[in-house]
C-alpha cells in the first residue's frame, strides 16, 4: 500500500536521496542537506500552525511511503514569493506598425514580472521513475486532497512551474541565449545561487526590459514552453487536474507554468466527505479510490479500495490503520483520473 504523509525529521536521508536523483533543474528540491533539513522543519511549524483568514509563509510537505520506505515527496508552497517577489516571463504580443510603409507586425516578446506572487504553489514533486503510475497519482493529488481538508489555508489561485528543455550536461539552450549574458553564470551555477540566496539577484541582474523573442536563436525559442521529459508524467496530472498552460513561463529555463482556479480542480470539485465503517470484507462494489482522512498534522492519504453504500464509506482494517481512522470517523474520497474521477 501507498501512503502520503507530512515528511519528518527522520526522512532527511531519503529526501536527500530523491533530491540527487531528481537531477538538474529541480530548484524546489534541492541537493543540499542544509536546505532540505531547513525545508523540513519549516514543513513540520506549517502542519502544527493555526489556520487564520491570512495565508503566509507556510509550506507542506510530504512524502510517498511503501513498506515503510520514502519513494517519494511533493509539497505545496501556501504563498508563492511571500517574504520576496516570485518571478517569472510573462509572455506578450507587441505590434510595431507604420502606414506610411503598410507594415503592421505582431511580434512576441517576453517581459520579466512577479504576476504570480502570492499564488498557492504545487512544487519540489519526485518520485522514483519505476513507481506504477497510481502512486505518482496519490502523490500528486494527495496535496489537493490536503488543501480541501484545510482549505482555510490557501488562496484561491494555483501555480505549478514545470522544469524546461535542458541536457544531461545541464545545459538549457533557453537559460544560455537569456540569462547567461547577464549573469556570467551557467545553469547550474545559477541553480544553486537560486538555492541558497536570495532571490533579488535576479531583479539586480536580469534585463528588466521586453526580451523580443525573434531576436533569440532557434533552440532558445523552440524551448519557450516546452517540458522536460522527465516532467510529461506529473504535467500530465495536473492538467487532467484542470491546470493549463498560461502566459508565463521560468524565467531561468523557459518551461511552462501552469496556473489554475483552485476550487475548480478536479480534486476539489469531486472530492466527497463520508463517515467510515471498517470490514473486513468489503461490499461488491468497491473499487479503488484515493482516500484521506481529516487531519492536519497526522494527515495521510492512500489508494484504497473503498465501498460508498448509503453515503457510509466501508474500507478494511489494513486501510483504516494507515489513514489513523476508526469505524465513525470521516475520510474524503475521490475517484482516479483514469476512472473518471467521480465517487458515490
Amino acid at each position: 500500500m501507498f501512503i502520503v504523509r507530512p515528511v519528518r525529521t527522520a526522512d532527511l536521508p531519503a529526501i536527500e536521496r530523491l533530491a540527487v536523483a531528481s537531477g538538474i533543474g529541480v530548484t524546489s528540491l534541492p541537493n543540499n542537506r542544509d536546505k532540505l533539513f531547513e525545508r523540513i522543519q519549516k514543513s513540520a511549524s506549517s502542519f502544527e500552525f493555526e489556520a487564520t483568514a491570512e495565508t503566509g509563509s507556510e509550506y507542506y510537505m510530504f512524502v510517498l511511503e511503501s513498506a515503510g520506505e520514502v519513494v517519494g515527496t511533493a509539497s505545496i508552497s501556501a504563498c508563492a514569493g511571500f517574504d520576496e517577489p516570485f518571478y517569472s516571463y510573462r509572455s506578450e504580443t507587441f505590434v510595431h506598425a507604420s502606414r506610411t510603409l503598410k507594415v503592421n507586425n505582431r511580434v512576441h516578446v517576453l517581459n520579466i514580472c512577479h504576476d504570480l506572487t502570492g499564488m498557492v504553489q504545487l512544487c519540489g514533486f519526485y518520485a522514483d521513475a519505476a513507481l506504477e503510475p497510481i502512486a505518482a497519482e496519490l502523490l500528486s493529488r494527495a496535496r489537493l486532497l490536503f488543501v480541501a481538508t484545510a482549505r482555510a489555508r490557501f488562496g484561491r489561485r494555483i501555480i505549478a512551474e514545470m522544469q524546461g528543455i535542458h541536457d544531461d550536461a545541464g545545459q538549457s539552450p533557453f537559460w544560455n541565449a537569456i540569462g547567461r549574458r547577464f549573469f556570467n553564470m551557467d545553469f547550474l551555477q545559477v541553480e544553486q545561487a537560486f538555492v541558497g540566496h536570495s532571490k533579488t539577484f535576479i531583479a539586480e541582474l536580469m534585463p528588466s526590459y521586453p526580451i523580443y523573442v525573434p531576436l533569440l536563436p532557434d533552440d532558445a525559442q523552440n524551448a519557450i514552453g516546452q517540458i522536460h521529459a522527465n516532467f510529461e508524467r506529473p504535467c500530465q496530472l495536473l492538467s487532467t487536474e484542470g491546470f493549463e498552460a498560461d502566459n508565463y513561463i521560468d524565467i531561468f529555463d523557459g518551461g511552462a507554468v501552469l496556473t489554475a482556479e483552485l476550487d475548480r480542480l478536479q480534486t476539489l470539485e469531486r472530492n466527497r466527505c463520508y463517515p467510515v465503517e471498517v470490514a473486513a470484507s468489503l461490499p461488491a462494489q468497491a473499487s479503488v479510490h484515493l482516500v484521506c482522512n481529516q487531519q492536519v498534522g497526522d494527515f495521510a492519504a492512500a489508494a484504497i479500495r473503498v465501498a460508498v453504500v448509503d453515503g457510509v464509506a466501508f474500507i478494511n482494517p489494513d486501510a483504516a490503520q494507515a489513514l489513523g481512522v476508526s469505524s465513525g470517523d470521516t475520510v474524503r474520497v475521490v475517484g482516479l483520473q483514469q476512472g473518471g474521477g467521480e465517487t458515490a
